[in-house]
Parts: C-alpha cells; sequence; structure tokens
C-alpha cells in the first residue's frame, strides 16, 4: 500500500488510505496538489531519476509525426510544457495547446514559454468542441487521471476524423528477462526515492514509482481503447518494456 504523509487532499497521516486506487475527484485533487508542490524542481528530478530515459522516450515517441502549418495539437497533461515546446520547434505554423490540471505545473509552463497556450482543465471533460485537433497527445498522465475510461473517451472525441491519439506511457516491463524486472523494480521502490530526497523529499516520487509498478499493461490499454471503438495503429515497446508508444485513431 502506497499512502503519503503530508500530501494535500486529505491524507494527512502515514498510515492513510491507498492513494494508489483513488478515482474521481479524491484522485483529481490528490494528483493536482502533489504536482502544484514538485513543480518548480520536476523536470529535474525526473532528469536524474529516469536517467535521461524519459527524454529519450519522448523524444522517440514523436518523432516523424508529420504535421501540416495549421493543423491543431492538444497535449494533455502537459506539466511544465516539455512536449508543446518540443512540438513548436519542430514543426512552424502547428496551433498547440498544453492541458493540465495542475496550477503549479502551468506556472512553470507560462515562464519558461510565455508564447504558448497552456490552460487548466480536466481530462474527464475537456473544454473543447467535438472534433478539434488533428493530433492528442499525452506523456506519462494515464496513471494519473481520475478516471481513464472517461479520459480515453474524451481524448478521443476531440479528435477530428483521421486524427491521432498519441499515448507515451511507463509500464511494468512484464514481458523483460527476470533480472530486468527485478532491477527495474529495485530501481522505482528503492533508488528513485533516495535519489529525489534532495528535490523536497521522497514522498511524491514513491506515489508515481508505485503507480507505475500496479498499472495495467500495455495490452489491457490496448483493449480499453478498442472498447471505445478507436482503431490502434502501432504499439511500440521503449527500453525493454520500460514505456511504451500507443497511437490510436477514433473510429467515425
Amino acid at each position: 500500500m502506497a499512502s503519503l504523509a503530508g500530501w494535500p487532499g486529505g491524507y494527512p497521516v502515514t498510515r492513510g488510505p491507498d492513494v494508489i486506487a483513488l478515482q474521481g475527484d479524491a484522485k483529481r485533487s490528490f494528483v493536482a496538489g502533489l504536482f502544484d508542490q514538485i513543480a518548480s524542481h520536476y523536470d529535474a528530478a525526473n532528469l536524474l531519476i529516469s536517467l535521461g530515459q524519459t527524454t529519450i522516450w519522448r523524444l522517440l515517441a514523436l518523432r516523424g509525426l508529420v504535421l501540416q502549418p495549421g493543423d491543431r495539437v492538444l497535449d494533455i497533461g502537459c506539466g511544465t510544457g516539455w512536449v508543446v515546446r518540443h512540438l513548436q520547434r519542430a514543426y512552424p505554423g502547428v496551433e498547440i495547446e498544453g492541458m493540465d490540471l495542475s496550477s503549479g505545473m502551468l506556472g512553470e509552463a507560462r515562464r519558461r514559454d510565455p508564447a504558448g497556450r497552456y490552460f487548466l482543465g480536466d481530462v474527464r471533460s475537456i473544454p473543447r468542441p467535438d472534433r478539434s485537433y488533428e493530433l492528442v497527445t499525452t506523456a506519462f498522465t494515464l496513471r494519473n487521471f481520475p478516471d481513464l475510461g472517461e479520459a480515453l473517451y474524451e481524448m478521443l472525441r476531440v479528435l477530428k476524423p483521421g486524427g491521432r491519439l498519441l499515448v507515451l506511457e511507463a509500464f511494468r516491463p512484464a514481458e523483460a528477462p527476470a533480472w530486468f524486472r527485478a532491477m527495474h523494480e529495485l530501481w522505482l521502490r528503492r533508488v528513485i526515492p533516495l535519489l529525489a530526497r534532495p528535490f523536497g523529499g521522497p514522498e511524491p516520487y514513491r506515489y508515481l514509482s508505485e503507480s507505475i509498478l500496479r498499472y495495467m499493461s500495455v495490452a489491457e490499454l490496448v483493449q480499453r481503447l478498442k472498447a471505445l471503438g478507436a482503431a490502434v495503429e502501432e504499439v511500440r515497446s521503449f527500453s525493454m518494456g520500460a514505456a511504451a508508444l500507443i497511437v490510436a485513431r477514433p473510429v467515425m
């Protein structure tokens, strides 16, 4: 059981509720409070605790998108705006927005990218009309969504016919050799909390690590997308299954 002491959302005791299992508004409140508190040092901490792998995975996932000037893109759970800034540089003329539920993360995004377009929102009800975007991206966010089913539905809803949903997520590498699975779990549960101590303490990163270890598999996520009527066009694993890219299109 993962329980965080002293974090927002009504979880003030060490022996508290299982925060990994939270859903709905309770999950939203918890996640928003957590990311508000770590926003200022999140990128530096993430670079260290992943040994740069998250940056490599993003670059691989976003390579070769073939976007055209005037195309509209929405990055869900944009955090400090890494994906938005990268796509702005790679595809001049593309209209890119970033949405997040953490005002602290959005503050960091706007500080680094004053001309960028960022807004506060809940993925369960994206405040945009149907068929608004050619591309919706989301990176390392699904585990933090208040309701995955509602989130997937909404991300598909705002895509134009023929548009793409690009999901990049960290997973437990279930198909990797036993030695790699053991090393992966050791890194998440033991090493990352130690590395995170200079960045405001280990507790938020214990949650993030545990959320990876207890999350669904890539195959289960693919099935969830197909159940919503999406056509899954690509599934690609990185680093022996420690992360995966899933690309899907709405079927209209």
